[in-house]
């Protein structure tokens, strides 16, 4: 008769009714980087070398469970932390987004992963024996379960007869992996999962009894029911019944992550002394002679497969005998389940298919189902013992044990899906992308950086702005005051062309939010002259700095012509010292007034663009009324700005006012970003074309420094990451977002950026990236290729940046 192997449990050890113990830990996630496979050998590294450390134990319990998404959850802890103006409108979203994603993700799982090791048994010296001396009620207990009386109690006599060997086992994961000891909750959960596959999540609550209610139906061959009060449920266990002699990059633990179904997994590794191991090598070396003996006598050729295993024994041979190394017996079940046995059997179907591709067999047992189940619970005996296979350290690290998908936030808005397996899109992957813009900062446990900035980077169309305006509208709900610069002034008119009757209808929240923003428009109006004007909302140093940059720009000056630059340091000193209301105007007039003909040249053609078109925003006599940014949402927008091509100097004059213009529009982001009593968003359109002025690196640097105060994130969004790939201004920039390289160079480019590996299938993946793909570097330093995706038809509408076509593209499309 099977009986249920544990007696009781305290904190992360199990203890069975046979005295034996195991600890439970939680393993670190470990991420690898799309196509970094150097990344990968390194995790392998690191398993084989765990799986070697690990004979000192007898017997190791590897565990991938699955845990629902919970998207009530995630989104309830998300708005709780809305507030002010915008939170009503957030609660409203975050609802619609629970309605969306509850039918969409309601098969998303994320995987963690266990271990549990058999601990050995501490002797009953007399200094153990002393120490509990004066607890004879302690001692009594001990004896009485040595005779085998059960109780559910666990005494100290019991913890510290484990204790050291529990250390043992904790610092040898930790130091391989990064794991955690389980908390008993977590314990819990793990149990009472295996009585509820399939169905409502368990809570982690009640005894260790009451976490086994259920029945079970082994009725059906090959498949095992569960039934609770309320629900029911089937799964089917798939031992591995053959490994291929090599097994390298088989991923076998990690590749069915991107199913839309969730895969258990239960690996039990036992480990024997030298003398056994030997002992498993000659019988197998035996097998090796008959086969040799039955060719010989079928007359038949050497098959290369089995030269080749012969070779493989003959190492592994001579590493057990001079090195130690050590055979791993190990029994693994995939187990799959779900509401109804034919679906069950659809799901072991894909995994037995897909897994012999890999030329690895799975079967499913008609008559063991119910031994499979037993042997999967938490410090059960191997009870199924016809499928043990036999590896290596090394073909133990190929299973990549420990490797999730994860990327992004767990609590933060959806953001889109990693679709980094080959094949997967927004349609069809499982794997969700979630975005907090006020974490970084925070310093978390892992991170990699403490940085709330951002940058977004691509050519133009790709979806730069489309994932902009979808972090900015979620970025509202937490209260953040926004600023955004927007060269093109294409936002508001965007923005508002969503705003339809229909909208209004299905979407009330919408007009009220769109409108509410503060878009202020500058123009070449004599109203706006002097808006950007950097003497009039600058002071000191960086008022003189910022003022010297755009008259030398402006200017056109040459190296040789340092007596004009002198003078137009001197002219900005002057009027800051002399005025009480200093302007660029007066620093014109100043120059014009000299008695060098080369600085009155360069007076009068300041004067000139100072006073016509555009340029007149960044000239005044001190006069001027400043720009109000009184609302939540300030968008500041400058109309009729001729912007270089992307990527491009600046060759026209109007195009060089326009860079100018970057300069003191940088100064005034970061003097926006500086101020801390409040959340803030700083968010830079056209980025790019500060890096055609010779301050732009300056201006860069300290709009990322003066961010970087605990309540405020910038936002850089550019066409190239180029001018940024230097070590201080991306150690600066917590989060990065790279749409497509249109040449090899940018993909190589991008990919020192990111921290990518430099390899052929990251540069092809760089530069066939399509509309809305981008590769992201989150906080944690993961990366991944994600399709970023917007739940809400309203906002898509806001979010477009094409012209209506008139239905051209869907006509062309209808005849592909």
């Amino acid at each position: 008769m099977i009986q249920f192997p544990i007696q009781s449990f305290k904190d992360n050890v199990i203890y069975t009714h046979d005295m034996e113990a195991w600890s439970y830990y939680r393993l670190h996630e470990n991420t690898v980087g799309v196509n970094e496979q150097e990344a990968e050998n390194h995790l392998v590294n690191r398993l084989q070398r765990l799986a070697w450390q690990f004979s000192a134990f007898e017997e190791i319990d590897y565990k991938i469970v699955p845990i629902p998404v919970d998207i009530d959850k995630r989104m309830d802890s998300l708005q709780a932390q809305y507030e002010g103006q915008y939170a009503d409108t957030g609660m409203y979203y975050a609802e619609r987004a629970k309605e969306i994603l509850r039918e969409e993700a309601k098969h998303v799982v994320e995987y963690k992963f266990f271990v549990g090791v058999k601990l050995k048994r501490q002797e009953l010296d007399e200094n153990l024996m002393h120490s509990f001396s004066s607890s004879f009620k302690s001692m009594n207990r001990y004896l009485q379960k040595l005779a085998g009386f059960g109780g559910q109690s666990i005494d100290d006599l019991t913890v510290r007869l484990f204790e050291e060997s529990e250390e043992d086992a904790f610092t040898t994961l930790n130091h391989y992996l990064g794991a955690n000891r389980v908390k008993e909750k977590e314990l819990r959960y793990i149990i009472r999962h295996q009585f509820v596959r399939g169905q409502a999540q368990p809570d982690g609550e009640g005894s260790v009894y009451s976490l086994t209610e259920g029945i079970l139906d082994p009725g059906k061959a090959g498949y095992v029911g569960i039934q609770q009060l309320e629900d029911e449920s089937w799964c089917a266990f798939l031992p591995v019944s053959e490994f291929p002699i090599q097994l390298g990059y088989k991923e076998w633990a990690y590749f069915f992550q991107s199913y839309p179904f969730p895969v258990e997994v239960n690996m039990r590794t036992i480990y024997k002394n030298k003398k056994e191991d030997e002992g498993r090598t000659n019988t197998i070396k035996k097998r090796f002679r008959d086969q040799d003996a039955q060719l010989i006598e079928a007359n038949e050729d050497d098959d290369s497969l089995i030269n080749t295993g012969r070779e493989l024994l003959h190492d592994l041979e001579n590493q057990i005998k001079n090195q130690g190394k050590p055979l791993l017996r190990t029994h693994i079940n995939f187990v799959v389940y779900g509401p109804t046995k034919e679906e069950v059997r659809k799901r072991a179907r894909r995994l037995k298919i897909d897994f012999k591709d890999q030329q690895i067999e799975l079967v499913q047992p008609l008559a063991d189902q119910l031994l499979l189940f037993h042997q999967s619970l938490p410090g059960a005996k191997i009870v199924a013992d016809d499928w043990e296979q036999i590896l290596t350290p090394e073909s133990f690290g190929e299973s990549l044990f420990s490797l999730t998908r994860k990327i992004g936030n767990t609590v933060g808005f959806y953001l889109g899906k990693n679709i980094s397996y080959a094949g997967e899109s927004v349609e069809n992957s499982q794997s969700l992308v979630f975005f907090h813009p006020f974490l970084a900062h925070l310093g978390l446990k892992g991170s990699k950086y403490s940085s709330p900035h951002v940058t977004i980077s691509g050519p133009t169309g790709m979806g730069k702005s489309y994932l902009l305006k979808d972090i900015l509208l979620n970025g509202v709900f937490f209260g953040a005051k926004v600023l955004m610069t927007d060269p093109k002034d294409e936002v508001e008119k965007k923005f508002k062309q969503a705003i339809t009757p229909e909208m209004e209808r299905t979407a009330p929240f919408f007009r009220d939010l769109i409108e509410s923003f503060n878009y202020i428009t500058l123009s070449s109006e004599k109203k706006d002259a002097g808006k950007l004007d950097p003497l009039t909302f600058l002071e000191g140093e960086e008022a003189q700095d910022a003022a010297v940059g755009v008259l030398e720009y402006l200017s056109e000056l040459q190296s040789n012509e340092r007596n004009v630059k002198t003078a137009i340091y001197k002219g900005v000193r002057h009027v800051l010292q002399q005025e009480k209301k200093p302007g660029l105007l007066n620093v014109v007039r100043h120059l014009q007034e000299s008695e060098d003909q080369d600085v009155r040249n360069v007076g009068d053609l300041l004067y000139e663009i100072g006073t016509n078109g555009i340029a007149k925003l960044m000239f005044s006599d001190g006069n001027v009324e400043g720009i109000s940014l009184h609302e939540q949402v300030n968008i500041l927008q400058i109309q009729n700005l001729n912007l270089p091509d992307e990527g491009e100097k600046a060759s026209t004059r109007d195009e060089h006012i326009a860079v100018a213009l970057m300069q003191p529009l940088a100064k005034f982001a970061t003097r926006f970003a500086r101020d801390d009593s409040v959340v803030k968003m700083t968010i830079f359109e056209e980025a790019w074309m500060l890096m055609n002025t010779g301050a732009g690196d300056r201006l860069i640097n300290e709009l990322l420094r003066t961010g970087r105060s605990l309540r405020s994130a910038v936002y850089i969004i550019t066409q190239s990451t180029y001018e940024y790939n230097k070590p201080q201004i991306k150690e600066n920039i917590g989060t990065k977002f790279a749409f497509k390289a249109k040449t090899t160079e940018e993909a190589a480019n991008i990919i020192e950026f990111l921290g990518l590996e430099d390899n052929k299938a990251n540069r092809d993946m760089l530069k066939n990236l399509t509309e809305g793909q981008c590769i992201v570097e989150d906080m944690y330093g993961r990366t991944a290729k994600i399709q970023t995706d917007v739940l809400f038809d309203e906002w898509i509408s806001a979010f477009n940046t094409k012209e209506n076509d008139r239905g051209r593209a869907e006509t062309e499309e209808a005849f592909i």
